[in-house]
């Protein structure tokens, strides 16, 4: 099982190397544990919030985080 499979864990993506302009290997992982009761995800236009945020609330239903 792969690590972002695991519950308690949310996969994001892979981690962007921005002086390379390539996508890395490494990958962007979120523990459910420090989920807060607000958050912000901020974004230009189509750039995925929308997506992220979707995400987020799904993996944390899997998780039965209320």
């Amino acid at each position: 099982m792969r690590d972002f499979e695991k519950l308690g864990v949310f996969y994001l993506g892979k981690e962007y190397d921005l002086e390379e302009k390539r996508i890395k290997d490494e990958l962007v992982l979120y523990k459910s544990k420090d989920l807060t009761t607000h958050a912000v995800i901020i974004g230009m236009t189509g750039s995925g919030k929308t997506g992220l945020g979707i995400g987020i609330i799904e993996e944390a239903a899997i998780d039965n985080i209320p």
